[in-house]
């Protein structure tokens, strides 16, 4: 049982460490952008289109991770995507125009696609369901450090001459990750952590049910699946454009510096920037423990109810952030902020993620988590593009608040389904692991 705690540890630790890093990299264009339209002479409207690409590119690449890691070795296709493709990010600081940074930067989105869908499916099968949000929640708890880390260092090389360092830096940290990932991962069998076949599921008996494409189709069969995309689409719609606007608006609307300074008397953009992910941090990992207490107080409904209760509660404290912000002291701005961070970060750990994860067989969990991210990011993906265009419409102000608090209040409402769909789903799963648990005992007899 140490022993299992230890390798599992490791594991965490890798995986974490690759997110931190790919963290990192997505925030990248969100502290340089003011640097980059200086430099490069482009609008916001560019860069949402720019954001918009690679964010296309990530998901749509997000099946073929997905079914990679569901086919064969979870690690080995992690070494690849996560460590391998870091070259395209040293590529993107060495571009001397803003069409090739463009291009190269879409390419680079490719394989941050990699990450999530192995990862989702490993974690799966190291913790049992009622631990797996915590779990979860640490992962996002690193990743997100990786936001505040990534902020920080590039806000010291955020210059006209210093900011291609920033991906150079970035693309160097993900090749090592690859490494550190193939080192200390452990790939335990799949399905070895479901209550009907833990002791008795080996890795020969794997074989019995691997994934096929026609398997992939079959997941969205699963309402819960499409409840999660829902929740999925309208709840991650915010973050995209907070990671890409945020910053900027801090600086040109209310004035903020784009510098690292606690002393600043216009106050720190990067600074505030760095406590709302911090506190986003805290939020997914305190969210993931809080849903795993709502799993055991009430399988069906706990986690529902915790993760809509989050979602509705950041609709009014966004929207007071955004609309009286520039009235507020840098004091009371900052703490406003993490405020709300602490606050909205509970529905993907502590709600969505878990549930997902305990309505597919364990074979097609990389596959259900790249296909819902598929169809999830590809339509959040165009909240970037949406809120530049309306910033030089109707102004960034106005635009944040359409594209922030607007789809909190559908995601809140979207959440209702889950308490029809996963219940049934959750149910059909368990059976079908007592049948396979079945199978094998007569095939280990025979």
């Amino acid at each position: 049982m140490k022993g299992e705690h230890k390798k599992s540890g490791r594991t965490l630790f890798a995986l974490g460490l690759g997110n931190l890093v790919d963290s990192g990299e997505s925030q990248s264009m969100g502290v340089l952008t003011p640097i980059i339209v200086q430099i490069f002479g482009v609008n916001l409207a560019s860069i949402g289109l720019m954001e918009t690409l690679r964010s296309i590119t990530q998901t749509v690449s997000a099946p073929f991770w997905g079914y990679a890691s569901d086919k064969w070795s979870r690690k080995k296709v992690l070494f690849f995507g996560t460590g391998i493709w870091g070259i395209w990010t040293i590529l993107v600081g060495l571009m001397p125009s803003f069409t090739g940074l463009m291009i190269i930067r879409i390419i680079s989105g490719l394989g941050l696609g990699c990450l999530m869908p192995a990862t989702f499916s490993l974690l799966g099968d190291h913790f049992s369901q009622d631990k797996r949000g915590r779990a979860l929640g640490m992962i996002s708890l690193i990743g997100l450090l990786g936001t505040v880390i990534g902020v920080i260092a590039l806000g010291f090389v955020a210059t006209v001459d210093l900011w291609k360092w920033g991906f150079i830096g970035l693309g160097i940290a993900s090749i090592l990750t690859g490494f550190v990932i193939l080192l200390f991962v452990e790939e335990p069998t799949r399905g070895s952590s479901e209550p009907e076949l833990k002791g008795i599921i080996t890795k020969a008996d794997e074989t019995r049910y691997k994934i096929n494409v026609k398997d992939m189709i079959d997941t969205l069969k699963i309402p819960t699946i499409w409840a999660a995309i829902i929740q999925g689409v309208t709840g991650s719609m915010p973050w995209v454009v907070m990671g890409v606007f945020l910053i900027n608006w801090m600086v040109t609307e209310i004035g903020f510096s784009n510098s690292i300074s606690l002393n600043d008397p216009k106050g720190s953009a990067p600074i505030v920037f760095a406590f709302v992910v911090i506190g986003a941090a805290i939020s997914n990992f305190v969210g993931g423990i809080i849903g795993d207490y709502a799993e055991k107080k009430n399988a069906k409904y706990g986690r529902t109810i915790i993760g809509q209760f989050s979602v509705f509660v950041g609709v009014p404290l966004m929207f007071v952030l955004i609309k009286y912000g520039p009235q507020m002291s840098f004091g009371l701005f900052l703490g406003w902020a993490f405020m709300t961070a602490l606050l909205v970060g509970w529905p993907g750990t502590g709600a969505k993620q878990p549930m997902m994860q305990a309505v597919v067989p364990p074979e097609r969990r990389s596959s259900a988590y790249s296909m819902v991210n598929l169809i999830e990011g590809g339509l959040s993906a165009f909240s970037s593009m949406i809120a530049g265009a309306l910033a030089v419409k109707i102004g960034l102000t106005n635009a944040l608040l359409w594209t922030i608090p607007f789809p909190w209040i559908i995601c809140g409402i979207g959440f209702t389904l889950f308490y029809f769909t996963y219940p049934k789903d959750a149910a059909k799963i368990r059976a079908q692991m007592a049948e396979r648990r079945e199978e094998l005992l007569k095939a280990h007899q025979a």
